[in-house]
């Protein structure tokens, strides 16, 4: 039986993913990344028990949690510490959250990816892709038994396929950003996750503390807050609203990563011998932290339907079929919680886990072990 094949464009967290599932099944398995060199757009990142759960199946898990921060609760607070409601961790029923720098999870994912057999290749622009199984590069084009499209919210794959997408952009901008957490205060809070809020501005800042000295700042406002997402970052807007924040915000650079929330839905997630998974197919609000955790597991969960079924249409619909309606309650869960991203003043927070949040965190593909 000859070795089933897989070009893969994008050597994001879903790419990588599958990669890394995929070359363990015995697939020859090559990722083509456009940028020059393998690196982590972004900040810092949330993984809950789901996308733990698929580290482990890869073998990725030891590596990852090594440089991983587990917090004993999570706490709301005022702009000045006070504390309005803190959630206890781990989840009910012992669901880890954990968080770390994105470069430590992707590195994480290249060496996994390397070590099972995949070649990963830079500086590679892919324009598009048919439901034939061609990848087409402006060099010519390559023919697998399967193309995966992992190419992010602008995915020229998905695109050139025809797919029809649905793109919307929310009006919340963040600022993502790693500072020095020798930067904070020394109080114990500190070594929790801190959502603090600015009730009167309608400003937040989420407060991660990853491994080592790594703090990861979220900085969010509604669009028409254009003093506070000023380009370039203004720190004293920021400053002004976080007088207990003024050091860690004044060590941010002057051009820190900025996004608004946005949201990508398909009609279907494949066309032919071509698959679409992450971002690409499903990008969604960070406000669960479920982005990453949501597209490694789809990313797995394709690899093994793919390798399970020889017939890559019966591979297709049993994905679609078993990955789809969590995905799509994730996404929409994710969508939901933008109102409550800036509570009234005096607001009452929760002092537990929601159980849609606790649910979702549970839904690992059926394909991982139980």
């Amino acid at each position: 039986m000859s070795v089933r094949t897989a070009e893969i464009v994008g050597a994001g967290f879903a790419g990588l993913t599958a990669a890394a599932a995929l070359a363990r099944r015995g697939w020859s398995v090559r990722v083509h990344e456009s940028a020059s060199e393998l690196r982590a757009f972004g900040a810092g990142i949330f993984l809950w028990e789901n996308g733990l759960r698929v580290l482990a199946e890869i073998g990725a898990l030891d590596r990852v949690l090594e440089g991983s921060y587990e917090a004993p609760s999570w706490d709301d607070r005022t702009a000045d510490g006070e504390l309005m409601a803190a959630i206890p961790m781990p989840l009910p029923g012992g669901g880890r959250m954990v968080t770390m720098t994105r470069h430590h999870l992707h590195t994480a994912l290249v060496e996994c990816a390397e070590a099972a057999g995949a070649t990963i290749l830079t500086g590679r622009h892919a324009a598009g892709a048919d439901p034939e199984g061609r990848l087409w590069f402006s060099d010519g084009a390559v023919t697998a038994d399967v193309v995966i499209g992992a190419d992010g919210i602008k995915s020229a794959v998905r695109d050139s396929l025809g797919l029809p997408a649905r793109l919307e952009r929310f009006d919340v901008g963040v600022y993502r950003v790693l500072v020095d957490r020798k930067l904070a205060p020394d109080h114990s809070m500190w070594r929790h996750y801190v959502n603090f809020w600015d009730t009167v501005k309608k400003r937040r800042i989420l407060y991660v503390p990853c491994a080592g000295d790594s703090l990861y700042l979220l900085l969010g406002a509604k669009a028409d807050d254009t003093e506070a997402l000023r380009v370039p970052f203004d720190r004293s807007t920021w400053q002004a609203s976080y007088p207990l924040l003024a050091d860690a915000i004044g060590g941010i650079a002057d051009n820190p990563r900025f996004d608004y929330y946005e949201r990508v839905t398909l009609t279907s997630w494949r066309a032919g011998r071509v698959f679409i998974v992450g971002d690409a197919a499903h990008a969604m609000p960070p406000t669960l932290g479920q982005g990453a955790g949501t597209a490694m597991g789809n990313a797995f969960h394709l690899a093994v339907c793919l390798d399970s079924f020889r017939d890559v249409e019966t591979a297709g619909r049993a994905w679609e079929r078993d990955a789809r309606p969590d995905t799509d309650t994730t996404q929409q869960v994710s969508v939901n919680r933008l109102e409550e991203l800036f509570p009234e003043q005096g607001a009452r927070l929760p002092e537990h886990w929601k159980d849609d949040e606790v649910g979702i965190s549970r839904r690992v593909p059926r394909t991982v072990h139980q």
